[in-house]
C-alpha cells in the first residue's frame, strides 16, 4: 500500500476539509444565479434573482460618484498599508460616519473600530474569539440566512432561533414580553446542557424589514448583561429605511443611540456596520467592528491577517466615506427610490392575491407568505419542509430565485424573502415566473394564484 494512499473514508481531506466539501454546492448556485441573471434583451431565458438582498437601484449613482473623483493612484496604494485592521483614515473616516447618522450617545474613536473583509468575516472572528465550539447563539425567528454558517464554519457554534408567541411583535412589544421568549430560549438551552455565549440581533431586520423600539433594545440589552451573554448588533440597514403611508413605522434607532452603559456591560457590547448594503457596495467587502472590550479587540486585530480588506477597497471606501455634502443626496434618493420599489412590489404581489407579512419599512425584502401552496399532506408524512423545498424545486423550473424559510429558521414552512430592491421590469417578470410556479402543479396546490402579475 502506497505510503501516499488516502484515508479509509475515501478523502484526502482532513475531517473539517471533508465535512466543508459535502456542504451543498454554493458554489455552482451562485454561477446560476450571478453569471446567468435574467435580462429582457441580453438573456431572456436567465434567472430572475429576487432572493439576492442587494440594493440595485443605486449602483449607477456609486459608479458614477467614484468616476467623478478621478482618483489617481499613488504607487504607495498598492502595497500592504498599515495593516489588516484598517487605515487610520478609514477608521477615522468610519468613525466620522457613523458619529453623524447613527447619533451614538457618545462618540465613537477610530482607536475602538477593527475595519475587516465584510460583516460576514467579522461575525466568523466574533464566533472564534467569544465562544468555543458547539456553544450557542440565539438568533430571533426567522433570522438573516447567514449568521447560522457565519458563526459555525469554522468556530462550530449552533444556532437557537427564538420563537415569539402571536401576541408578542419582537419589534414593538413591551420589552418584558420580548426578553421573555429570550429567557424561554436560554431555559431550554440550559436544561439541555448547551451554554449560550452570544446573542446577534439585526436591526433594521433581515429578513422582516423592520426596526427596533428603544425600549426593546434596552430590554434585550438587560438581559444579555443578566446572563453575561455578549450582544452583537448587525445595523448593515442603518440607512436603508424608507418611508411607506403607515403610520406606526417605526424608526431606525441604532444599539449606540441608547445610555447602553447603564444597561449592560460595556465588554459584551460590539456592533458591526458595513459598505454592502447602504452603500451598494458588496464588492469592496468593508465592513466594522465597534468594541469598547480591549481583550476581544486584540484578538480580532490577531486574526485581521486573514480578512485583509486590502488598501485599494480601503481607499475607495475612505472615498465614499468622507464626502458628507454627497452623502444627503444619495442617502435621499436612495430611501426614495427603495421605497417607490416596495411599493409597487406590493402592488404586483396584491394583484396576484399573493400576501406578505406587514410592517416593512427598512432594507430590501418583504416577508412573502406562501403557505397555501405547499400542497395537500398527502405522500410526505406530513413533512412541510419537504412540500416548501418542492416549491422552491417549482420556482427554480420556473427560473425564479427566492429564500425559503427553512434557511432562515423561520417555524413554519412557506415563508419566503422577496427582494424588490431591482428594476421594475426585473421585479414584474420575478413575479410573473413565480405565479407561474406557484400554479404549476394543480393537483398539489388548491389556491391558484391570479395571473394579474403584470
Amino acid at each position: 500500500m502506497s505510503s501516499h494512499s488516502p484515508p479509509s473514508s475515501g478523502s484526502t481531506l482532513s475531517n473539517r476539509g471533508a465535512a466543508l466539501a459535502a456542504r451543498p454546492g454554493a458554489r455552482d448556485e451562485a454561477d446560476i444565479l450571478y453569471s446567468r441573471n435574467w435580462d429582457l434583451v441580453t438573456n431572456p431565458e436567465g434567472v430572475v434573482n429576487l432572493g439576492t438582498a442587494e440594493n440595485r437601484l443605486i449602483l449607477d449613482d456609486v459608479a458614477e460618484f467614484i468616476a467623478e473623483k478621478k482618483i489617481k493612484f499613488e504607487g504607495a496604494d498598492f502595497d500592504y498599508g498599515e495593516g489588516p485592521w484598517g487605515s487610520l483614515r478609514l477608521r477615522t473616516a468610519m468613525a466620522k460616519f457613523i458619529n453623524a447618522h447613527f447619533h451614538p450617545h457618545s462618540h465613537l474613536s477610530p482607536s475602538n473600530l477593527t475595519v475587516s473583509s465584510g460583516c460576514t468575516s467579522l461575525l466568523s472572528t466574533l464566533a472564534l474569539t467569544l465562544a468555543n465550539p458547539n456553544d450557542a447563539i440565539l438568533l430571533s425567528s426567522p433570522s438573516y440566512i447567514g449568521f447560522p454558517s457565519d458563526m459555525s464554519l469554522l468556530a462550530g457554534l449552533q444556532p437557537i432561533y427564538v420563537r415569539f408567541p402571536s401576541s408578542v411583535d419582537q419589534f414593538t412589544s413591551p420589552p418584558d414580553a420580548v426578553v421573555a421568549a429570550y429567557s424561554a430560549a436560554l431555559k431550554h438551552a440550559s436544561d439541555t446542557g448547551v451554554a449560550v455565549k452570544i446573542l446577534v440581533l439585526c436591526n433594521p431586520h433581515n429578513p422582516l424589514g423592520r426596526c427596533y423600539t428603544k425600549e426593546v433594545l434596552v430590554g434585550i440589552m438587560q438581559f444579555c448583561d443578566r446572563h453575561e451573554i455578549h450582544l452583537v448588533v448587525d445595523e448593515i440597514y442603518a440607512l436603508s429605511v424608507y418611508s411607506t403611508p403607515s403610520a406606526t413605522d417605526v424608526p431606525f434607532t441604532s444599539v449606540l443611540a441608547v445610555d447602553w452603559a447603564k444597561y449592560i456591560d460595556e465588554n459584551h457590547l460590539h456592533q458591526l456596520y458595513g459598505l454592502s448594503k447602504d452603500f451598494a457596495c458588496g464588492g469592496l467587502r468593508i465592513g466594522s467592528l465597534y468594541t469598547r472590550n480591549v481583550e476581544l479587540q486584540c484578538a480580532v486585530s490577531s486574526l485581521s491577517v486573514l480578512h485583509h480588506s486590502g488598501t485599494i477597497p480601503s481607499l475607495l471606501a475612505s472615498t465614499l466615506l468622507e464626502d458628507t455634502a454627497w452623502h444627503d443626496s444619495f442617502f435621499a434618493t436612495s430611501r426614495e427610490r427603495l421605497g417607490r420599489a416596495a411599493a409597487f412590489a406590493k402592488e404586483l404581489l396584491d394583484k396576484a392575491a399573493i400576501p406578505y407579512a406587514p410592517g416593512a419599512n427598512a432594507g430590501f425584502f418583504l416577508w412573502v407568505d406562501l403557505r397555501r401552496w405547499l400542497g395537500e399532506k398527502d405522500g410526505d408524512g406530513g413533512d412541510e419542509w419537504a412540500r416548501e423545498e418542492a416549491l422552491s424545486a417549482r420556482m427554480a423550473t420556473e427560473k425564479v430565485f427566492m429564500i425559503g424559510g427553512r434557511a432562515q429558521g423561520t417555524e413554519e414552512a412557506g415563508w419566503y424573502r422577496f427582494i424588490f430592491s431591482r428594476s421594475e421590469v426585473v421585479v414584474r417578470e420575478g413575479v410573473n415566473r413565480l405565479v407561474r410556479a406557484l400554479n404549476a402543479s394543480p393537483d398539489r396546490c388548491n389556491a391558484p394564484v391570479s395571473k394579474s402579475g403584470d
